[in-house]
């Protein structure tokens, strides 16, 4: 299908790794983004520009966001996704492609772990699903990663999934309190030297 019509576009879903069952948003899908929220609040504060104050953060407003989400799949304007992880059933890796040019074939990406699951390289497993899919189920030729300096996770993933450094944007990146923090940008072009994982999508 063509870009001309990207709400016809096929976006096989979900996308199975050895650890993690990567889906579109469902409803419902708020109320595990507001327990994941609360438990990793202080990272998320530092830099997630919406993550302002955390008691403007409800069951209602987190399931209007996410059905906006959904929304938002289905018009094929962004991808926003959940990685749960098989062995437990637990919601673990928020996630998806945003800033999508059909016509170019190029998105951005990112993610965000909640703590509870941090350290475990489920970043690294989950955006590693994430460009190969890219890549391959949506034709993508160019994936960015952006972050804040001083995030040096991020940068530790972009750095060990062999994303190249294009270039710094100087108080680019919005962070909350009102504080502005340069942008750091990256971007692959395919698949090459990913660490190995096995990865299918598009059956249950």
């Amino acid at each position: 299908m063509t870009a001309d019509s990207p709400v016809l576009i096929d976006v096989p879903m979900p996308i199975h790794t050895p650890r993690l069952m990567i889906r579109p948003r469902k409803p419902g899908d708020g109320e595990f983004a507001l327990a994941a929220i609360r438990e990793t609040w202080d990272q998320l504060h530092r830099w997630m520009w919406w993550a302002e104050k955390l008691d403007q953060f409800t069951s209602e407003q987190l399931e209007v966001r996410n059905r906006r989400a959904i929304a938002s799949f289905i018009q094929r304007d962004g991808i926003e996704l959940l990685g749960i992880e098989t062995a437990t059933g637990e919601p673990v890796v928020w996630c998806g492609f945003h800033d999508i040019d059909w016509k170019a074939h190029q998105c951005d990406t990112g993610f965000w772990v909640r703590r509870s699951a941090q350290g475990r390289n489920i970043a690294t497993e989950s955006t590693n699903a994430m460009l190969r899919y890219a890549f391959g189920a949506l034709g993508m030729c160019r994936v960015g990663l952006t972050h804040s300096e001083g995030n040096e996770a991020s940068r530790r993933i972009a750095e060990k999934l062999g994303f190249v450094h294009t270039g710094v944007e100087r108080a680019a990146n919005p962070l909350p309190g009102g504080l502005m923090a340069d942008r750091l940008c990256y971007a692959r072009f395919g698949t090459e030297g990913l660490p190995p994982l096995d990865v299918h999508w598009g059956k249950e």
